[in-house]
């Protein structure tokens, strides 16, 4: 086990710490970590999520933990991809490497999701739970509980299977189908080739990508993808 930190505040904050806030679609693709991640994660730990114009955000600074949001999250998703649970990032203490690392991942991206809040209108889009982070406070909460570390499991399973992938995992899917004559749904064939299931579905017939063609075959109403090499 590494030593357990406290997390400290980091040297040089971004802008005037009251009105800076962490555009959360930004920052979760910059991080690749999942929206249900972020958004249960937020309930427990009792940050509340805003709506600034048309941004999701999050504010920067936490003043209960007297710490930075992103940093926070950074570790409880560390956290959770190792253990599959959150407590020591509620319990305010973090692992000494990871807390290290994370301090570098924020100092090189940060500007990249930071907003400063202008006059744009702010809404309240999700409050935290206060009670959320005790799990003996009621049957229902435990319930609440279980489901979260469920859909965190689930979630993280997700996100660290996508980040093991072969880097020929494309290719290997495509030639699986052609072998076993599998015909692919446009939205099967946008997520292998990380496209739009709409983009896929104006392709012509006989179209190429990634050292294979895909022809159209009618099935009803349904238009369905053969994949072949060429």
């Amino acid at each position: 086990m590494y030593p357990k930190k406290k997390l400290p505040l980091l040297s040089q904050p971004v802008g005037n710490m009251n009105n800076a806030k962490i555009n959360l679609t930004k920052f979760r693709k910059e991080f690749s970590i999942p929206a249900d991640f972020i958004r249960s994660t937020c309930k427990v730990l009792n940050i509340e999520i805003l709506k600034v114009g048309n941004d999701l955000t999050i504010p920067l600074y936490n003043p209960n933990s007297n710490n930075e949001n992103d940093i926070i999250l950074l570790c409880a998703f560390a956290e959770n991809k190792l253990t599959g649970r959150i407590e020591s990032t509620k319990r305010r203490e973090y692992d000494g490497d990871i807390l290290e690392e994370t301090n570098d991942m924020v100092e090189k991206k940060r500007n990249d999701y930071i907003l400063i809040q202008n006059d744009a209108e702010t809404m309240v889009l999700s409050k935290p739970y206060k009670d959320a982070v005790d799990i003996q406070s009621s049957s229902d909460l435990d319930i609440r509980r279980e489901d979260f570390i469920s859909m965190l499991a689930e979630v993280v399973s997700q996100s660290v299977a996508k980040q093991s992938k072969s880097v020929l995992n494309t290719q290997e899917e495509l030639h699986n189908a052609m072998k076993k004559k599998w015909l692919l749904t446009n939205e099967q064939l946008a997520s292998l080739l990380g496209m739009s299931k709409s983009t896929i579905s104006s392709k012509p017939n006989g179209w190429k990508r990634m050292g294979f063609q895909y022809t159209k075959v009618k099935e009803g109403s349904m238009t369905l993808w053969r994949v072949s090499q060429y």
